[in-house]
């Protein structure tokens, strides 16, 4: 069976006056039991999307520490993450960059000399 694409509603935070966001996810592995009709919300994320990004964001944080704790580390650090939102897991670092909800570029660039 094809994938089918749903639309979820996820809160941008715990706070109401934040508000919500409608994201568009697959439905294979989404955590999404409900059926809608095409363009209908079909239910909504059980995390926050500041709470999906901190996983995403922990991830980030672990490749930076590997990368510029190399012996001979890089004078600069890019990295591109496609993220997909899942109803149930909250972020998740997709297989490709072109598969996820969410295309995030991040670079560090050392200020130090090395030596």
């Amino acid at each position: 069976m094809a994938d089918v694409t749903q639309l979820i509603r996820v809160s941008l935070d715990d706070s109401d006056a934040a508000g919500q966001v409608v994201l568009e996810v697959d439905t294979a592995g989404s955590g999404i039991v409900r059926a809608a009709r095409p363009g209908e919300i079909v239910g909504t994320a059980t995390r926050t999307l500041t709470e999906s990004f901190d996983q995403v964001r922990g991830a980030a944080a672990a490749l930076l520490d590997r990368l510029t704790t190399l012996p001979s580390p890089p004078s600069s650090v890019e990295v591109e993450l496609g993220v997909k939102i899942n109803a149930e897991a909250g972020a998740v670092i997709a297989k490709t960059a072109a598969e996820g909800n969410f295309v995030i570029k991040l670079t560090w660039q050392r200020t130090d000399s090395p030596g």
